[in-house]
């Protein structure tokens, strides 16, 4: 094999690729202990696109790889040498004896291999009894070997990269859901001030396939700076809504249902049904009664009870904690159609734990049939009576579990 930058000339000539490659070589120490063969071509193969290595010589490299023995990687008196000819790698890479060549040249160019080349130069070797090789000539990988630290470097920070990626999309699609969700609800409600439509335009669609991790956080930047607006927007149109002076009823937007008995659900009328009364007057004063989101101590045991709809969402509800309730009412509230604003409003005012209890009774009402939609309105309502200190989820909790387990009632005497 005649080895030099454009594949003429012989050994005497070596390409400033293949002396780098040759001065890796001799360095050659063999693997860190504890390290493989396997483990070094995995960590190849991850960090060969930071590398910039293409594919061909990926799998070129994995092809000689596999040709040595685990001995060969040891250091001292063995070296890992390979010597398969083109027409064999042609036939291993399905490539014609062309390419095998062009792709030999790219792995000396990379300093990923060193060729060692017999006086005539041919490839050609044998091993002993022990199967250690006792002369060959032919793709020295000991470059390889040498760049361990390096490979193991460059895999990592792309793992790094890639969970990041993963991380970011997961963000993306939680962003632009929770932005197609609050302009979806300003749409029934009539509300106006903001293109609610070109919103959820903006925020449909797929997301590009193999983007780069920059351009990944520059789209989360954008929808996040799209769902404050958005947020904005619809809070103070529901302000304007509720500033506006009413009669007798209040205004209700006209929604379609296929249930003939069920009219449509505003807010307003969860007000009337969460909210209730306004807060009771302090004695001898005019001042809202504060509220406290550590006065009310709820047991989870009671939740699990009142609750049995939560069963299927944990691992194991008999060993639950609160942790794992917490983390089971915010993947409910996708179920439920809650906005992540409103979830990130129950949370901050209420607290993760009841907020999470908040979301189970609603739940539990929205699987019994009795919140036919806006749900999320639902949870806003409890917030605002959260805020005037008129938010009690015990007697919800009694409530359910009452439901599901009536008292006896007791004998009637005998006559």
């Amino acid at each position: 094999m005649q080895s030099v930058e454009h594949g003429t000339g012989d050994v005497r000539r070596i390409a400033a690729a293949q002396r780098a490659a040759a001065r890796l070589a001799d360095s050659y120490q063999g693997l860190p202990e504890g390290i493989s063969k396997a483990m070094l071509l995995d960590r190849f193969e991850r960090a060969a696109p930071r590398l910039g290595v293409g594919d061909g010589v990926v799998r070129l490299v994995r092809a000689l790889v596999r040709l040595t023995q685990e001995q060969d990687w040891t250091g001292g008196r063995f070296r890992p040498i390979a010597w398969p000819s083109n027409e064999m790698l042609g036939e291993e890479l399905q490539r014609s004896r062309t390419v095998v060549q062009g792709l030999i040249r790219q792995a000396v160019q990379y300093g990923l291999v060193h060729m060692r080349d017999s006086g005539n130069g041919k490839r050609w070797g044998y091993r002993g009894d022990a199967g250690e090789i006792v002369e060959a000539y032919g793709f020295d990988l000991a470059p390889l070997a040498v760049r361990w630290e390096e490979f193991a470097d460059l895999a990592a920070a792309r793992g790094l990269d890639a969970a990041r990626r993963r991380k970011l999309r997961t963000r993306l699609g939680e962003l632009r859901r929770e932005i197609r969700t609050v302009a979806a609800d300003a749409i029934e409600r009539d509300y106006e001030g903001f293109d609610w439509q070109a919103a959820i335009d903006q925020a449909s669609g797929r997301l590009p396939r193999g983007a780069e991790l920059g351009d990944l956080e520059a789209l989360e930047r954008e929808y996040a700076a799209l769902l404050a607006a958005v947020d904005e927007a619809w809070t103070a149109a529901r302000d304007e809504e509720n500033s506006e002076p009413r009669g007798q009823e209040f205004r209700a937007h006209k929604e379609p249902t296929t249930d003939p008995e069920t009219q449509r659900v505003t807010y307003p009328t969860f007000r009337e049904r969460v909210v209730a009364e306004r807060p009771s007057q302090a004695e001898g004063g005019g001042a809202l009664r504060p509220s406290s989101i550590h006065e009310e101590a709820i047991p989870l045991s009671l939740v699990l009870e009142a609750v049995p709809e939560l069963h299927p969402h944990l691992d194991d509800p008999e060993r639950a904690g609160w942790e794992e309730l917490i983390a089971a009412a915010y993947q409910l509230t996708f179920l439920l159609g809650i906005s992540l604003g409103a979830w990130r409003q129950a949370r901050d005012l209420l607290g993760a734990t009841r907020a999470a209890v908040a979301v189970a009774t609603i739940y539990a009402r929205w699987k019994g049939g009795e919140i036919k939609s806006s749900a999320g309105g639902y949870l806003r309502a409890m917030c605002e009576r959260e805020s005037t200190g008129d938010l009690h989820l015990l007697p919800s909790l009694f409530g359910l579990r009452e439901r599901r387990h009536p008292r006896r009632k007791p004998a009637e005497p005998l006559d």
